[in-house]
């Protein structure tokens, strides 16, 4: 089988290039054939490791467009050029990489079964800011088009991914992909990677105030949810610290908050734990995820998140394993933090048992069944004299 993502996966990347890390690994324990095809580059700084698979790749330098959407585009044509369907019995494409692709296979008697994970919807995105009248998010020329994209390979899968039940409705009633054709998987945390460690024990690896306040927060400030952060800082109090996770610090916020906000730069994976372990609570202040990936890392570890009350927030967390905020605006947010400070009414057990509802495993048998049911699926639709022609992959 193929998989086909933006960019290069590894195990501290974007959530999909992580997502995508752990699939294969998993994949290949299982004893499948995986070939990857991506851009070879990592998405964020991570260390060298050395994925035992054979990876079709495109060369960055050889991307000669400008612009994020205008790069996808090309390495969506590229990937098409490179695919050779007749080696495949399944192509597992992630959000629009698999557009071009899409269309290729759409035209051939023989070709493997499509299946596409959507990490989230362009469109969704689109709708949830119309619906809080927010107006149009950042780059929103850029979501319509991503939109299009995602659209056709939504109707051209044999099978459609959402990693929450919220991105599969939005997979039906936004992209026209029939309920059958979809089917809800939730993403996963590594529960050998993603280990509570005792609060105390963790602030002194980290050199933190073994009795300050931290909160934990994950992403930049200059799109919607790192803006909407800095509004809620200044509602909170001064002995609150808030840790950011980025590689790169954001002098702005540095220049109004000092010491308040403690950019800690870029943390491996295998170090993740020791963060989500120190904080008190994580922020994740979005309006809009298809799921929230480190969500699930950070109950894994005992730290319990706080967020909207909205989907798919909301799937992700329950109020017995964290704080839903339920008006959408700063001074509601920095309320509901202070109030869970103060009332410390979900313990970290708790946030660590709803995350075990998405440990690796079991997640990654149900995606392989959906592979062989799709496969199926297509060589029953294949003629006979074609069909001898092919040998599968995921036996």
């Amino acid at each position: 089988m193929c998989l086909v993502l933006g960019y290069r996966p590894s195990p501290g990347g974007g959530g999909t290039e992580k997502h995508v890390y752990e699939l294969t690994q998993g994949l290949i324990a299982r004893g499948v054939r995986v070939d990857v095809m991506c851009e070879d580059r990592a998405y964020l700084p991570d260390r060298q490791h050395d994925l035992p698979v054979r990876f079709i790749t495109v060369a960055p330098g050889s991307l000669a467009n400008d612009g994020w959407l205008e790069r996808s585009r090309e390495k969506s044509r590229r990937f098409a050029q490179a695919l050779d369907p007749t080696r495949y019995d399944v192509v597992h494409a992630h959000n629009h990489y698999g557009f071009d692709i899409a269309l290729k296979l759409a035209g051939l008697e023989q070709r493997p079964a499509l299946v596409t994970t959507f990490h989230l919807t362009a469109g969704g995105l689109l709708k949830r800011f119309r619906q809080l009248g927010l107006g149009e998010p950042d780059n929103a020329p850029v979501e319509r088009a991503i939109a299009a994209m995602e659209s056709a390979v939504a109707r051209l899968s044999d099978c459609s991914i959402a990693v929450s039940r919220g991105v599969a409705h939005e997979v039906q009633s936004l992209y026209g992909q029939p309920p059958n054709r979809v089917t809800s998987v939730y993403n996963w945390c590594n529960p050998e990677t993603f280990t509570s460690h005792d609060l105390h024990a963790a602030r002194r690896q980290l050199d933190l105030d073994p009795d300050g306040t931290y909160l934990l927060y994950i992403g930049e400030f200059r799109w919607h949810r790192g803006r909407l952060l800095a509004e809620v800082m200044r509602h909170l109090p001064s002995w609150v610290t808030l840790l950011a996770i980025h590689p790169e610090e954001d002098a702005q916020i540095r220049s109004e908050f000092g010491d308040r906000v403690r950019c800690v730069g870029y943390v491996p994976h295998d170090r993740m734990a020791l963060l989500y372990s120190a904080a008190d609570l994580q922020c994740f202040p979005a309006v809009y995820a298809g799921f929230g990936l480190v969500l699930a890392e950070g109950m894994a570890c005992g730290c319990p998140p706080v967020v909207f009350d909205l989907p798919a927030m909301n799937e992700v967390v329950t109020k017995e394993s964290g704080y839903l905020v339920g008006g959408y605006s700063a001074e509601a947010y920095a309320a509901t933090l202070l109030r869970a400070l103060d009332e410390r009414r979900v313990s970290r057990e708790a946030a660590r048992r709803r995350a075990r509802s998405f440990e690796m495993p079991p997640q990654i048998d149900t995606v392989v069944s959906l592979y062989r049911s799709a496969a199926a699926q297509v060589r029953a639709r294949t003629p006979d004299v074609v069909r001898s022609a092919s040998a599968s992959t995921i036996a």
